[in-house]
């Protein structure tokens, strides 16, 4: 669930003496290249112990598993309390409800109305983000009027002459202020910056059900850094709740405060399953530094074995 451009690092550590707790083996399966849980630190890979790397007892969890279940809302949300409306349909809505009656936190940040206007035309297919928007004008929900995006240089990479550039430094002049363009339904400070942006891929992006959720940020904005935070069929950004489902938080957990510290909450917890997972790794290593005082202690001392003076591999 973490792509490569917003990454949780998780650290695991045993002081001397105590048994080091394995990272738990993954559950759900993912690509590989999200597998591949390994770390450089001054030059040098570190790999995890885990042993499946290109498998797992179960598929991946997506977003339909996760959250089709939940009422439709809209823009703005504030009903703290709701209904679910719909039974359950797959085993993590299930997990997730428990024996939850009332839907709680099911809000969403209320967006300006350009905002709305721009969601509302980013298509719902897979991949889509703000390359999408139709350079068009459109009336906004406060009866104003957007402009329509002014390609006014040449890009300099467009060997053909098209104008494609809405600021002088895309033919490699000095940005110039006056280039600037407000209220377009295309964000003119995304195509300026682009080139040297991976085209902000993800920005204005929808989930796409059959997908899975990338990181949870504290703050779901559409132009932050993880972007692809609007709903796949709906006209808003991602709930609280929805958010919770995707950390694996269950229904009956309730979160405090505005709509903001919720969203905080939930983006900077560890999420409960992983939690339950390393807990379950440390108590291991608990158990078998238990175990092994406790065959050390039936050892006469003058046949006890130090492991610690023992190599690691076969030396001669």
């Amino acid at each position: 669930m973490i792509p490569p451009s917003i990454s949780k690092a998780i650290v695991i550590a045993a002081a001397p003496g105590e048994i080091l707790p394995n990272f738990p083996e993954p559950l759900h399966v993912f690509n590989p290249r999200e597998n591949q849980l390994t770390v450089v630190v001054d030059d040098k890979k570190f790999i995890s112990s885990c042993r499946w790397i290109d498998s797992a007892p179960y598929r991946t969890i997506t977003v339909r598993d996760a959250i089709s279940d939940l009422p439709e809302i809209t823009n703005g949300a504030k009903n703290e309390t709701s209904s679910y409306a719909k039974d359950p349909v797959t085993h993590y809505q299930k997990m997730m409800r428990g024996n939850q009656k009332v839907l709680l936190d099911h809000i969403c940040k209320e967006m300006a109305p350009i905002v709305v206007a721009r969601i509302a035309h980013i298509p719902t297919l897979s991949g889509s983000d703000w390359r999408d928007l139709p350079n068009i004008v459109v009336r906004l929900s406060d009866d104003t009027y957007t402009q329509k995006l002014q390609y006014t240089h040449r890009d300099k990479n467009n060997k053909i002459g098209i104008y494609r550039g809405v600021c002088s430094c895309a033919d490699g002049k000095p940005c110039n202020p006056s280039d600037r363009q407000y209220n377009t339904l295309i964000p003119w400070c995304l195509p300026h910056t682009g080139n040297r942006n991976n085209n902000w891929a993800g920005l204005y992006g929808k989930l796409e059900w059959d997908g899975f959720f990338s990181t949870t940020t504290t703050n779901p904005e559409p132009m932050s850094k993880q972007g692809r935070v609007l709903h796949p069929e709906q006209t808003r950004v991602v709930s609280v709740r929805e958010c919770a489902r995707s950390q694996g938080f269950k229904d009956s957990y309730q979160f405090y405060g505005n709509i903001l510290d919720k969203h905080r909450q939930v983006g900077n917890a560890v999420p409960p399953p992983l939690g339950i997972a390393i807990g379950r790794e440390i108590l291991k290593s608990v158990y078998k530094k238990e175990q092994y005082n406790s065959c050390k202690d039936e050892v006469p001392e003058s046949k006890h074995v130090s492991f610690e003076k023992q190599p690691l591999y076969d030396t001669s």
